[in-house]
Order: structure tokens, then C-alpha cells, then sequence
């Protein structure tokens, strides 16, 4: 029989020693210890997560594509490829449109309206002028066109034509991205996103800015809320959209130098779409790494961080 069994005193120490263990739980050091080590535990958690269901969503969408489907945008995409006329062109029997370039500010988008009912709107571009790529999205959605994506779609063309209409097709070995507004006028800063989650870093007027700049800003703003108010499943929708996991990655790079990097896109895993936009989009392949994101990106001279 152990001395603390009869000792009261004994049994008195022993007592506050597993109490005062309780109360570690509850200050100081030792409660950090052990929420580290929690913490530590979840994170390792999630990332496997993260790992074993990347692009599961993007593989499980492609299923629902016929092949059928699958072969008529590849036979667009060749029809275009074929297109001398840039940036825009209808084909002869009106199915598909076809456009390759930046989207400018003296954009026609009335040759959109020439569109079949239905048929297929295939792209690529850079990104361009925000109004523009409204306005066709506008057209794009009352034919009811399907959207066709390959090689790369940034900037405007991510933000605004990928969800112009209902439905929307990937081509493997494309690279959609979105990025921030680039302008001398145009300063970061951090905030808390609209929608819900970590904060994230955005763009706003610098104080210097010409008033004329700022107007043109507040107008972009209030046409981006009146173009999502319809395409977003829940309004406000933060544009361009950022994950979790890109936020902190811009947040980091931010904070190193204390000015935003440039040239730098991000992609969007197309997990996140269906809870924050209404368009249907199977990617045919989401990259499945930041070494394949370099490769896809490395002759568009651009930096785009890989949303996992």
C-alpha cells in the first residue's frame, strides 16, 4: 500500500497537483502548448483533406459532359483556331463565335446577337476592358450559349465571360486565373472579405488618385454588384474571387514586401463554384499542382499562384 493511501496530507498535494494539471488547460504556457499542438494536429488534418479531394468536384462535373458534347468543342475549338479574323468572327452556320484577344474598350458585341440560340461561344483572351466583357457576357446569356475555354482565360475574361451564360466547358491544359486591377492609381490594402472567412487583399484608390479615376472606379464597383446580383449564388460576391488558401498566400507575399506583388494571378479551384456562382462549369482537367500551373503558365510570362 503506497504512503499517499493513508497520509491525508499526501492525498492533499496529490490532489492540487492534478488540479493545478486541470487548470494548465485554462493559462499561460501551457494552455499555448497544448492549443499549438491542437492546432497543429488540425492543420495537418485539413491538408490531407485538401490533398486526397483536390479536383475531385472538377472530375466528378466532366462525367455529367456527354462525349458527345465533349467532341462538338473540340470541333469548335479547331474552327476557331482556323479564324483569321481577331478578335471576334461567327462561322458560317452561325453555331459558333469565336474570339482570341484582349477585350478593348471599342469592342463590336453585336455580331453576338447573330448567334444561334444555343450555340457556342469559344475564347481565349488575356482579360481587357471590365465593361466590354459585360456587355458581351449580357449577349452571351440571352442566346444561351455555351461557353468554351482553352489554352488561357485571365483577368476580365475569368471575372466576367467564363460565367457570361448558364453553362460553361474547360478544355484540359487551359489556365483560367483572375488577378487584381493594375493601375499607378490603384493602392492595396487588407480587409475582411465580404462573403465570410479570413481577410484578403484587395485594391482601392489611392489617395492621390484624379477624380476622374475615382469615378471611373465607383462605377466599376457598381457594375461588378449588378453583373454578380444575377450570377452570384449570394450577393455581395467578392471579385476577383480568392480560396482561403490564395488569400493567405497573397497576404504572405504582401506582408514580405509591404507592396503588392505584380504580375501575379491565382487560380480558383472549381470546388468553391457551385456555392458562390450559379454558372454550371466542368473543367475537362483542373491542374492538379503548382509545378503543372508553371508549366501552363511559363510562355504566358506570368506568375499564378495554384489554389489546391
Amino acid at each position: 500500500m503506497s504512503r499517499c493511501r493513508v497520509d491525508r496530507a499526501c492525498r492533499r498535494k496529490l490532489s492540487v497537483r492534478r488540479a493545478g494539471d486541470a487548470r494548465c488547460w485554462l493559462q499561460g504556457q501551457c494552455f499555448r502548448q497544448h492549443a499549438r499542438a491542437l492546432l497543429l494536429r488540425i492543420r495537418n488534418f485539413a491538408a490531407l483533406c485538401i490533398v486526397a479531394f483536390s479536383g475531385w468536384g472538377a472530375e466528378n462535373s466532366v462525367a455529367e459532359v456527354s462525349d458527345a458534347e465533349i467532341r462538338s468543342f473540340y470541333g469548335a475549338i479547331e474552327i476557331c483556331k482556323g479564324m483569321t479574323k481577331r478578335p471576334m468572327a461567327l462561322d458560317l452556320d452561325k453555331r459558333v463565335l469565336c474570339f482570341d484577344g484582349q477585350i478593348l474598350p471599342e469592342l463590336d458585341v453585336s455580331v453576338a446577337d447573330r448567334l444561334e440560340d444555343g450555340g457556342l461561344f469559344v475564347m481565349r483572351s488575356g482579360g481587357g476592358d471590365a465593361l466590354s466583357a459585360v456587355r458581351l457576357a449580357e449577349a452571351l446569356r440571352k442566346r444561351h450559349a455555351t461557353v468554351v475555354v482553352y489554352d488561357y482565360c485571365f483577368s476580365a475574361c475569368a471575372s466576367y465571360l467564363l460565367v457570361a451564360s448558364t453553362t460553361a466547358f474547360v478544355r484540359k491544359n487551359t489556365l483560367v486565373a483572375w488577378h487584381h486591377p493594375v493601375s499607378p492609381y490603384l493602392c492595396p490594402s487588407v480587409e475582411q472579405a465580404r462573403s465570410s472567412g479570413a481577410r484578403r487583399l484587395a485594391k482601392h484608390t489611392c489617395s492621390e488618385a484624379p477624380e476622374g479615376f475615382r469615378r471611373a472606379y465607383e462605377y466599376n464597383k457598381e457594375l461588378d454588384a449588378w453583373f454578380f446580383h444575377t450570377r452570384a449564388v449570394v450577393t455581395p460576391f467578392d471579385n476577383p474571387p480568392q480560396s482561403i488558401i490564395v488569400r493567405r498566400n497573397l497576404l504572405s507575399r504582401f506582408g514580405e514586401r509591404g507592396e503588392y506583388p505584380s504580375n501575379l494571378f491565382w487560380t480558383w479551384n472549381p470546388r468553391y463554384y457551385p456555392s458562390k456562382i450559379k454558372t454550371k462549369i466542368t473543367y475537362e482537367a483542373y491542374p492538379q499542382s503548382q509545378d503543372e500551373v508553371d508549366v501552363l503558365a511559363s510562355w504566358l510570362h506570368v506568375r499564378v499562384i495554384y489554389d489546391p
